[in-house]
């Protein structure tokens, strides 16, 4: 925990398993983190079996959240496909479980899988999940380098990340709850995939942020060749460091610290062909603006592992290069040029 604070980390999630939660949350608190896992109190279906010890641990001002079960779209042993019937969890037993729990006043928070979420034969079930009235704040997972799948993807008529797509989806289906995104920082399973380059590791991370993430969460567990809770290679943790203090610069631009989470945003989406309307851009571009005292804020990536040139005239750009996966900011065409 201390390593990652010092690497720029202001909250741990969920306890690892076989952990106790005792000790790590006294570790989280001692290193000054925010927490996000599951209540003390709770059954493995995190039904109240200890109301006392609820109300306490969620009187704890470093609790930020409560975690519910992560992944719930998971097959269950023996399950044949992403049903209602075949996943671990489905979403009517979510909504019991996060129904009881609402009453604790804190908000809760629970991961999907991003590639059911992306997934178009899936999105009756997946957007059953994201709907829930119980339910504050939404997470997803997606590895594509770890896991051998393309950086970017066609979906819904436009281009992105894994990450782009599957947060406008949870937007649009849990009607705009705050958002928060996984980035994987390891080659977690040695016979899939290969190690995720700084570049590409910018990529998800400003494509998430684009795309409207409150919150960067960070995957650094290896389970083979060898296990480790954190294998973050060093040429990642640089990378990590430099984001955040990039974050850091901006967070009055993103951040409404007086209504919480993000200021509101317009996306500018990554089409193919010509882009006729005001919310998108020619690919390989997406972007997003976020309206401040100074005017327009501007936030501007390249999707593509190659150079490109963007010319949008509602921003006073004319062929203004870009290098591969690269991220340009700014209020003025000046600056982002």
């Amino acid at each position: 925990m201390a390593e990652w604070r010092d690497r720029g980390v202001n909250t741990i999630f969920t306890v690892n398993g076989g952990g106790n939660y005792i000790t790590w949350t006294n570790e989280a608190m001692k290193q000054g983190l925010y927490i996000v896992r599951a209540p003390a109190g709770v059954d493995d279906k995190y039904r109240v079996i200890d109301r006392a010890a609820f109300e306490q641990d969620v009187r704890n001002p470093f609790l930020l959240a409560i975690a519910l079960v992560d992944e719930p779209s998971n097959l269950k042993p023996g399950g044949a496909g992403i049903t209602y019937y075949d996943v671990m969890v489905p979403p009517a037993e979510v909504d019991v479980a996060a129904q009881e729990l609402s009453g604790g006043g804190k908000p809760l928070w629970i991961n999907h899988i991003g590639a059911h979420i992306n997934n178009v034969y899936l999105e009756k079930i997946m957007s059953d999940y994201a709907d829930s009235p119980y339910i504050d704040w939404l997470a997803q997972d997606s590895y594509p380098v770890a896991s051998g799948w393309d950086l970017v993807l066609d979906l819904d008529d436009y281009t992105s990340t894994p990450q782009g797509h599957s947060i406008d989806r949870l937007l649009r289906w849990s009607g705009g709850r705050p958002q928060f995104s996984f980035l994987g920082v390891t080659k977690y399973n040695a016979d899939v995939g290969r190690d995720t380059t700084p570049e590409e590791f910018r990529l998800q991370a400003w494509s998430s942020i684009i795309h409207g993430a409150t919150g960067l969460i960070y995957f650094s567990f290896m389970f083979s060749p060898q296990f480790s809770y954190d294998a973050t290679p060093e040429n990642l943790v640089a990378e990590i460091k430099m984001l955040h203090a990039q974050i850091d610069e901006i967070e009055p631009i993103l951040m409404d610290k007086d209504k919480g989470g993000r200021r509101p945003w317009v996306l500018l989406k990554s089409v193919h062909g010509e882009a006729n309307d005001p919310t998108s851009l020619p690919y390989p571009f997406e972007a997003c603006s976020i309206k401040t005292d100074r005017g327009e804020y501007k936030i501007i990536l390249n999707l593509a592992n190659e150079p490109a040139e963007l010319t949008y005239e509602p921003w006073g750009l004319a062929k203004v290069s870009f290098s591969p996966y690269q991220c340009k900011r700014g209020y003025s065409a000046k600056e982002i040029m």
